[in-house]
């Protein structure tokens, strides 16, 4: 055991409380400026997102007796409901905050409270381990930096703004203390510790499949070069890794257990886990054993590659990946129209892409030249690079990748502030330079003049920033759901624009959501909407729904107006309605609320 010097050890303690002061001031500034801006959304407990809605859903439903291990959500898809692929994890610090300011709030002012105050308690942690992460990588100069562009490390920080609870900005945290167990000295506790937070992490959702992958790739590579040095950090992980996926298993399994799925907390990934912690711990039983560097390639490679190929095999449902469940239709019908599964690049306007991938980009270019320029210090950098790295690739493939690359990018890019101050000539302009581009709210800037100065003389107004209001928020305009929650609950026949919002919003159940796991629901909704209205009735009858919402914006990307010219949807978007819906009237909304009349 080393003890530290008391000087450098007061200097340690001291740089933690500026860290933390100063992620929390910044967390807390942009919280409450957050949440002034969007209030007259959020005092409604409208969230941002329909994921978010969901959440809350399943956390009331969880706090009212349902099972920690039952994750199904009776209101979607009635009367059976339909599984999701969310943990309970993430759900934890939401109850916990409701729980225990309910008796001095009361519930409804507990849940206000937990909306606002989870994302900002994980946005200022988000922001302090970034700063120590940027400390460790470049000295205690580019520990503030990187808490400052972290802070505008946009659309990174899109996962924390008031009212985001889906688990992204949980995932965003676990990914960051990982880096940082990778960082630290190769010993069984720091094994222990990254184990346990690669479970945690893969549990709470595999969005984070990649970057995991991406470190377990370096704990590998460390274990290649260093050998016997590597071997306690090698078999503290595996430990870790194996004892809480094995806790996980006997203690908090989904009662929805199938190995057709590949999704979440499942067979499939499970299986994964444990077999990947049973192939380290070999290698670390094996390490005295495995001398020569390639050797430790060959049965490193022989080990991993059984652990892998094993669980596909066993699980082939994890070749077509999570959405392999989904119908043909809804593969391409809805999938591709989910703005965070599709590629930057298929993004429909280029201001979208650089607002979206500029800082991220710039981040790769940055751990490139980085590796290349401080070849002897790659123990310390590999960690973050890999994950920065890993992120970019992702969001080729899918946007969702900038939600964990962009905080992440902010301590590798704030090696470019102290390196501009140490030129002598045009000193300030690189020190302005530097900070630009490491802040991502200036690639949003940016994306915004390039929109303006692209727009074609004559096209009319250019979009008003690079993210146009989406369907649900002009459809929830005013007190659109407290007026539909007045109306006597009953099943709804909504678009996956609004349906969460049905969920999270009111006392009704809907039929079809925009969650891969709810096929059957999910068809039958396209079904009605996209079917001539005697075809719809009938569907209607059939899951018993009591009413149908629709939103004039509902099935825009698939054009239904021309596609299916006939259907249910195109008579309603035209002011037409058949004779068996009758009109529920809702004040200061485009949202269009009908009651079905039964067959006689």
């Amino acid at each position: 055991m080393t003890i530290s010097p008391p000087g450098e050890a007061e200097a340690r303690r001291g740089a933690i409380r500026l860290d933390l002061a100063v992620a929390v001031a910044l967390a807390l500034v942009l919280t409450i400026g957050w949440s002034i801006t969007d209030w007259p959304r959020l005092s409604r407990m409208l969230l941002p997102d329909p994921d978010d809605m969901m959440r809350l859903a399943q956390v009331r439903d969880w706090l009212a007796g349902q099972g920690i291990n039952d994750w199904t959500q009776y209101r979607m898809a009635p009367p059976l409901g339909s599984p999701m692929h969310w943990s309970r994890i993430n759900d934890f610090g939401i109850a916990a905050i409701i729980l225990g300011l309910t008796p001095l709030l009361g519930r409804a002012h507990a849940e206000m409270a937990a909306v606002l105050l989870y994302p900002g308690l994980l946005f200022a942690c988000a922001i302090f381990l970034s700063a120590r992460i940027g400390r460790r990588l470049w000295g205690a100069e580019a520990g503030p930096v990187a808490a400052v562009l972290t802070a505008l490390a946009y659309p990174g920080t899109t996962v924390f703004i008031p009212g985001r609870i889906d688990h992204h900005a949980l995932q965003v945290v676990l990914i960051q203390l990982l880096v940082l167990a990778l960082m630290r000295a190769p010993n069984a506790r720091a094994g222990a510790a990254a184990g346990l937070l690669t479970a945690l992490s893969l549990i709470v959702g595999l969005e984070t499949g990649p970057q995991v992958v991406a470190l377990l790739s370096v704990l590998a590579l460390f274990w290649v070069c260093r050998g016997m040095d590597e071997r306690a950090r090698l078999a503290g992980f595996a430990a870790a890794l194996g004892g809480t996926t094995l806790f996980f298993l006997a203690f908090l399994r989904p009662t929805y257990w199938t190995a057709s799925l590949c999704d979440a907390f499942t067979p499939a990934s499970s299986t994964a886990m444990l077999a990947v912690a049973a192939a380290m711990g070999a290698l670390a039983v094996l390490t005295p054993r495995l001398r020569d560097w390639r050797l430790r390639i060959g049965v490193g490679a022989l080990l991993g590659g059984a652990a892998i190929g094993g669980t596909l095999i066993a699980f082939p449902s994890c070749i077509n990946g999570p959405y392999g469940v989904m119908d043909p239709f809804l593969r391409e019908a809805f999938l591709p129209y989910i703005d965070e599964a599709n590629g930057v690049l298929q993004q429909p306007r280029l201001a979208k892409i650089v607002s979206i991938g500029g800082m991220l980009g710039m981040a790769c270019i940055v751990t490139i030249w980085m590796l290349v320029r401080e070849r002897r210090r790659w123990a310390v950098l590999l960690p973050d690079a890999a994950v920065v790295l890993a992120s970019g690739l992702v969001t080729l493939a899918q946007v969702r990748g900038v939600y964990i690359g962009a905080p992440l990018a902010a301590p590798m890019l704030a090696v470019l502030v102290p390196l501009a101050r140490t030129r002598v000539r045009w000193r300030l302009p690189l020190v302005v330079a530097a900070w630009l581009a490491g802040a991502g709210m200036v690639y949003v800037t940016i994306a915004d003049q390039l929109e303006m100065r692209l727009q074609p003389r004559g096209a009319g107004e250019p979009a008003k920033g690079v993210n146009p209001p989406k369907v649900q928020v002009l459809c929830s305009a005013g007190d659109a759901w407290r007026q539909v929650d007045r109306v006597k609950p009953g099943v709804i026949m909504a678009g996956t624009n609004v349906a969460a919002y049905v969920i999270g919003a009111t006392h009704h159940a809907t039929i079809g959501a925009g969650y891969h796991r709810n096929d059957r629901g999910n068809m039958a909704m396209y079904r009605f909407f996209l079917g001539k209205p005697e075809e719809s009735r009938a569907i209607a009858q059939a899951w018993r729904a009591d009413y149908v919402l629709f939103c004039p914006g509902d099935f825009d990307e698939i054009q239904v107006a021309t596609n299916f010219p006939a259907s249910l949807a195109a008579q309603l978007r035209a002011g037409r309605r058949p004779d068996w819906l009758e009109p529920i009237p809702l004040a200061g909304t485009p949202l269009e609320f009908y009651r079905i009349r039964r067959m006689r």
